[in-house]
């Protein structure tokens, strides 16, 4: 296994920023507009807490499923 940072560390980062800052904007408001999603609805989803930790850990994934499969995933509470 290579252990070496020394590749890392004689990277020049400030090349790199251009493309790095729009799509940590990009996937910081697309977590943000996930989570506002989120709280809104959380009362109808069947494990709130759990679509919670998927959309916050995944980070890039994380709001993709959730608003692909998780929006899907609610309580059907019928007056019978």
């Amino acid at each position: 296994m290579n252990t070496d940072i020394a590749p890392l560390l004689e990277m020049d980062w400030f090349q790199l920023l251009p493309l790095m800052i729009p799509v940590l904007f990009f996937n910081m408001l697309f977590i943000g507009i996930t989570l506002l999603d989120w709280y809104k609805r959380k009362n109808q989803l069947v494990q709130p807490y759990m679509w919670l930790l998927i959309i916050v850990s995944l980070q890039m994934i994380g709001p993709i499923v959730y608003l692909m499969i998780g929006r899907r995933n609610v309580r059907h509470d019928y007056d019978s």
